[in-house]
Formats: structure tokens, sequence, C-alpha cells
């Protein structure tokens, strides 16, 4: 059998055996009259491509599907918290299998070893993503993540009742931390980004606003990436517990890790690590601290140790809810954690590997770049923050329109453009976040293009 039929079982001995015994002398006399000539597929299968990977490989059969009468799923520029990456196959079948769907909170750790292994692997991947030393079993997402850190530093951090917070922090994760913090009697201040994308830090503070944390967004809503160096020597400077949240961790893959800088507490959203956006959920939050911070993590923790025999083993270490201990010694109300989330992600980051992560950081840094360059020279538009540090967002301006507009413009096309930024500021019409993940490729982003080139302002028809 040559290699071009190395994926076809039947040998030629094999398909004559079959054919003598239907009677005739060819599959083409076979299927004569029993498939009719106008629906065959005459192309060579794949293009007569015979190295694709598996990405490629589903485009292309899903296009054989669709015809001029059905509509494909269109192409999506989304971001801002929720990306369109692509998972391997094997991740979902493997996340499925029974053991892992049966497996309930492992409170019998002789009962769930697989378990609380996949959460112990989970914990030490995400502390080696974001550089610091212990990591927590996950939280519910990201934005309860970073509302849970502004509550330890609480716990840990007697100085002051003022969190300084980036505008550059997600909307949607600030009012979930204004939901958190309404009964502790924490007030938040807002600092704002400059025209290069990154947070103005303060360089004084009143003995009325010290503040007690400094909590930033890396790369932050508009796509910029912060200088993390500067946030955690301003944090230190005022003697407040310094916070990161990192909406898409994929961006690691290609910048220094927050605990590089001496950052005190990363939090994250892990549903860039492979899991499907799902119309937003469930996603995965991530959480990793100092480990002097250990005992005053939320959420639950997973260790190694040994069994009475000597024999590595897991167990559940931490789990400070209200459930366990004395409700006034609870660092959080978290009932659960995002187990199977957790164990998809693990499955994802094992199957990419160490070079698969920063290769798969380095497509969509190059493809985001590209785009970006693209469209700096369109007369109507304008990069908001130049060309500032970036990962695989960016924000531009249009000038003749608004980006609402533009939006359902480019959805008449299949085409979702961005977020415009008046989804959460109602005065900002004209910002349109953009994103550019692995799965684009550079005919979807020419078409992206060619959209903003044909637009002629509000109330193109």
């Amino acid at each position: 059998m040559t290699s071009t039929h190395r994926y076809i079982p039947n040998t030629p001995t094999d398909r004559k055996t079959i054919l003598d015994a239907c009677g005739v002398d060819s599959f083409e006399e076979l299927i004569q009259g029993g498939i009719p000539e106008n629906i065959r597929f005459r192309s060579k299968l794949f293009g007569g491509r015979l190295q694709m990977s598996e990405f490629e490989i589903e485009r292309t059969i899903r296009s054989y599907f669709l015809n001029a009468r059905a509509p494909s799923n269109g192409i999506s520029f989304l971001g801002s918290g929720s990306y369109d990456r692509f998972c391997p196959s094997h991740v979902n079948q493997l996340t499925l299998r029974g053991e892992f769907l049966t497996a309930y909170t492992p409170y019998q750790p002789e009962n769930s070893q697989g378990t609380l292994q996949a959460l112990f692997e989970f914990q030490t991947m995400v502390a080696e993503i974001f550089g610091m030393e212990v990591a927590t079993a996950s939280h519910y997402d990201g934005a309860t993540a970073l509302a849970e850190a502004v509550l330890l530093a609480k716990r840990v951090n007697k100085n002051g009742n003022t969190v300084f917070v980036s505008a550059g922090v997600h909307p949607e994760y600030l009012e979930v931390c204004r939901t958190y913090l309404s009964a502790q009697s924490i007030s938040l201040r807002i600092l704002p980004v400059d025209a290069h994308g990154q947070t103005t830090l303060p360089k004084s503070a009143s003995p009325q606003d010290k503040p007690l944390a400094l909590v930033v967004q890396s790369p932050n809503v508009f796509g910029v990436v912060e200088d993390l160096e500067s946030v955690a020597h301003c944090a230190k400077s005022h003697g407040a517990i310094s916070i990161v949240s990192v909406t898409d961790p994929v961006a690691m893959g290609l910048y220094e890790a927050p605990g590089s800088y001496g950052i005190d507490i990363v939090t994250g959203e892990g549903q860039g690590l492979g899991l499907p956006q799902s119309f937003g959920g469930p996603y995965l939050g991530l959480f990793c601290a100092r480990k002097e911070f250990v005992r005053q993590l939320p959420g639950r923790l997973c260790g190694e140790t040994t069994d009475a025999r000597g024999k590595r083993s897991f167990t559940l270490t931490l789990s400070t809810r209200e459930q366990h201990i004395r409700r006034d010694k609870a660092t959080s109300n978290i009932c659960t954690n995002q187990n199977l989330c957790a164990l998809w992600a693990t499955i994802w980051l094992a199957s990419f590997g160490a070079e698969g992560f920063r290769e798969l950081a380095q497509q969509n840094h190059a493809k985001t770049l590209y785009l970006r360059n693209r469209l700096e020279t369109l007369p109507h538009l304008k990069l908001r923050h130049g060309h500032a540090p970036v990962f695989n967002e960016f924000t531009i301006d249009l000038k003749n329109g608004t980006a609402a507009d533009f939006s359902s413009y480019a959805a008449e096309q299949n085409i979702a453009p961005g977020v415009p930024l008046s989804r959460w500021q109602p005065s900002d019409t004209s910002g349109l976040v953009i994103c550019v993940t692995e799965k684009r490729t550079r005919a979807e982003m020419d078409q992206l293009f060619q959209c903003f080139a044909n637009w002629k302002g509000s109330g193109h028809a």
C-alpha cells in the first residue's frame, strides 16, 4: 500500500476480493446508477494535501457540507474575556470519561486519587504559568476570583479601606467586585489609563485614601499589556497588596509572568485554556498567591503526601469554606470548584506542552499585529493606543460612525468584528476592541479589512 493510501484500511488485493464478490470490475462500476453523477465528489480530498493539522482537517471537512444555501458559522473577532480557541478533539473525549464525570467533591481521598491528582496537576500548571508559589484548585470564573483576591488583601492588610483599581480592568469584573465589597466598608478608586493604554499609577496618597490593594488587568480590557514592574513597585511603596487579573492566560506564553515582578496575587479566567465559549459559561476561575498567604486563600487546595505504605498520594489539604469551619473564621463561602473545567484545562495544557503553549501565544500575537498593521492604513480608522504592546487584542476608533453601527453592518456579512466599548460606557461610541486568535486565517482577516474598507459611515446601507 502506498503512502498516499495509508489511512485506507483495504489493500488493492482486499479491494479486488470485494469487487469480485460483488460481480463488478471496478468501484466506478459498483456505484454506477446508485449515486447520481451530479453529486459525486470529484476533487481531490483536502485539495491533494497529505499533511494537515487537525484544525485544518476539521475546517476543510466542514466546508464540504456547506453550499450556497447553507450559511457558515461566521467569523468571530470577539474577545474581551471569552476567546475562540482551538481545542484538540481528544481533550473532550478524555474529560468525558465516566471516571471523571461521576466523581464529585473529593472529600474521601482514598476514593478520589485520580480526581485529586488531576487537581494537583492543575494547580502546578497554573502556578508555573503565572510564576507564583501557590495556586488553588479553581474558582467559578475570573470575575469572582478577582473579587476574592480583594477580600484576601483586606484580610492580610489592615492599613486602609480603599482599593485602587485600574480603568483597564474588565467592567464586568469591576461590577462583581463592587457587589462583593458592598458589605465590607471597602471603597474603590478608579485609576485612569494614559494615551498609551496603560494605568496611570498614583505617586502619592493621603492618609485617608491609603490603599489596601492595587488592582490592574494585563493585558487590559483595551488589549494593552501593563507595566507590571511599575505596578509592583507602586503597590509596595504604598504598603498595598498588588493584584493582577489575566483574562487570557495564553498571553503568559509570550510575556513575563506576573510573579517574576513580585506581584502578590494573580487571578485569571481559564476559558482561554481550550474551554468552549458556551454562550458565557461555565468558565474557570484561576487564583494564585504568595506562599505566605496560603492559609488565607479562598476555595480549596489539593496537596501531595504519602500514604500509610509510603506511596505518593494526594489529599484535600485546605478547604476554607464556612461549612467546614466556624463561620467567623471562614475565608470564603465558595461551596465548590470548577473541577470538570479544571480537568479540561489540565488535559489541554498537557497536550500542548511548554513549547506548544509558547508557539500558540506567538501565533496569536503575530496574527494580531498583521491585522492591526493593515487596519492602520485605512484613513477612517485610528489605533486608539498607537503601537502599545498587545497580545491578541487591540482597540480602534472609527472616525466615520459608531462601533455599534459598524458591528451591525459587519454582521450582515456574517462577521462579528469585535466588541464595541459602548457596551459598558455609552459615551464611548467610536471604540471597538478586536481580538485575533490562532483560529483566524489570513483570508478571514483580509475579509474583515475589506469590510472596514467598504464602510461608509453610520447610515451605510
